[in-house]
């Protein structure tokens, strides 16, 4: 049973995970915007084929877009797709006043389920999440591998640019959004920095190193992470 049945059959029994009995190791992925955490998580992915013999570097999957198509599937949530992977963030402030007007904490619903999903999937193992402050959703999981990437804002622009097909002042915007949103939410639901190197294995800056570097290197963290699970 792959990830995303294993999630809708946890959801949709209420059954409880113990990460002692799953315990294959898993990455989770945080980025300033258009320092390539998906093409990182995708790299990750193409190196751990040659590893395939070993039944921890089977079957593993990406988990950004497809989380959203997971939740967007929920029907308890009812979230539009594009505002999921948007990653739309309201401060505390405007959540407040939506509230009073809607009579319903939405927000704080939907970033619960989001939590809740990510902590199966590391307790599942074998995935890259990428976004969704998942690793310190997932910090007390002793197999994953916290990743933070950073980069020098003309590199970000450029591939923010490309990735939009975008002008430079809107890829500019783009960018300083979600940064904000990303670390305002981290703030509100954790009381935690964003960029608090403690909460993560490595930090990397993408303009001196290259994204299948980083990816090699982690699969030597992944590698010793399942060397100490069967050692348990």
């Amino acid at each position: 049973m792959n990830p995303i049945e294993l999630v809708k059959k946890y959801l949709r029994e209420r059954l409880k995970l113990n990460p002692d009995q799953t315990g294959f190791p898993f990455v989770t992925i945080a980025r300033e915007s258009g320092a390539g955490g998906h093409t990182l998580a995708r790299e990750i992915l193409r190196q751990l084929d040659p590893h395939s013999h070993e039944e921890w570097a089977r079957g593993w999957e990406v988990f950004d877009y497809r989380l959203c198509l997971l939740l967007a599937q929920d029907p308890e949530l009812n979230a539009p797709l594009d505002s999921l992977l948007r990653e739309e963030y309201q401060s505390s402030f405007q959540q407040t006043l939506f509230d009073l007007l809607t009579g319903h904490d939405e927000q704080v619903r939907l970033h619960k389920r989001i939590f809740e999903v990510i902590r199966i999937l590391g307790m599942i193992g074998r995935v890259v999440i990428v976004g969704r402050a998942s690793n310190l959703v997932t910090r007390d999981l002793r197999t994953g591998v916290h990743l933070r990437l950073v980069a020098p804002l003309p590199l970000r622009l450029k591939q923010m640019m490309e990735l939009m097909d975008a002008d430079e002042d809107t890829a500019r915007t783009a960018i300083e959004k979600q940064d904000h949103e990303r670390a305002q939410m981290v703030r509100d639901l954790f009381n935690r920095d964003l960029a608090n190197p403690l909460d993560f294995d490595c930090t990397w800056n993408m303009g001196s190193v290259s994204h299948p570097f980083v990816a090699a290197t982690t699969i030597q963290m992944l590698t010793e992470k399942a060397r100490r699970r069967h050692q348990r």
